[in-house]
């Protein structure tokens, strides 16, 4: 499902210096073109009119990169609120299954320790697309059990009333959908043609600015490269944000693993 998305299929490592590469192309070519120019034809008022183009382009850059980022790091809060609110359908149902009678308590109660444990996600463990989909993949392989299970012990000889297999069945149904909406903020991911827009803004910026300081005559490298040093980390960033499975920035997964914890301490 996240096969088209190549940023996420690479070393984090390698996609800061690919930023970077493609940043500092341009601010060269920039600069060659710069210098070109002011051999060839002086014009002062050419100067102006860079000027006038330079500050457009960084105030549309700083645009671009504020937007996106907003983008990311609100995508990063609603994995964090999928999470907590998975932790707390799985635990209320996991709570209510204690009003079925036996054998069915312990069968569905086990099962959803079980899906619990699969829906947990060890920080860094997971570092490829293939391996989240087979995290994913057995997760709703042990999903797929409860509902039957849940069916079986309601109709099983107990005292059980309507009332409470209601409480039941409308646990059950708010795991589940917690399962669905936890996949949709999953895969909601920044587009690949905003992340390529945001490069052609940075590497136009980078160049116009190398230009119009060649053709100037204060070509000064190290401060123009040292700006494209920052414009890559701050992408960087942003696809740490979005990345989500691997990266310095990572969804906290404690309130699963505090949940699964209480669930083991309370089963036979």
């Amino acid at each position: 499902m996240l096969g088209a998305y190549w940023q996420y299929q690479i070393p984090l490592w390698a996609v800061f210096f690919l930023f970077l590469i493609l940043l500092l192309i341009p601010m060269e070519v920039g600069f060659r073109l710069g210098s070109r120019a002011r051999r060839l034809h002086p014009d002062p008022e050419g100067e102006t009119r860079g000027d006038i183009t330079l500050n457009g382009m960084l105030t549309l850059l700083a645009l671009m990169l504020a937007f996106t980022y907003s983008f990311c790091v609100s995508r990063a809060d609603l994995r964090k609120t999928a999470i907590i609110t998975e932790v707390n359908t799985i635990g209320t149902a996991f709570l209510r299954a204690d009003l079925l009678p036996e054998p069915g308590r312990t069968d569905v109660r086990q099962r959803l320790y079980e899906y619990a444990k699969s829906r947990y996600v060890e920080p860094g463990s997971i570092t490829t697309l293939e391996g989240m989909e087979k995290v994913v993949a057995r997760s709703e392989e042990i999903q797929s059990t409860i509902w039957p299970a849940i069916k079986t012990a309601i109709r099983q000889d107990g005292e059980i009333t309507a009332p409470e297999k209601a409480l039941i069945v409308s646990a059950v149904n708010d795991l589940l959908d917690s399962h669905t909406s936890r996949m949709a903020v999953i895969y909601d991911r920044l587009p690949t043609s905003v992340l390529i827009l945001l490069l052609l803004i940075a590497g136009t910026s980078l160049a116009v600015g190398a230009f119009h300081s060649s053709l100037n005559g204060h070509a000064i490298r190290w401060r123009m490269t040292l700006f494209a040093c920052i414009v890559a980390s701050l992408m960087y960033l942003i696809l740490d944000y979005d990345i989500m499975m691997r990266g310095l920035i990572q969804v906290d997964h404690q309130s699963l693993a505090q949940l699964i914890h209480e669930m083991e301490a309370t089963l036979p």
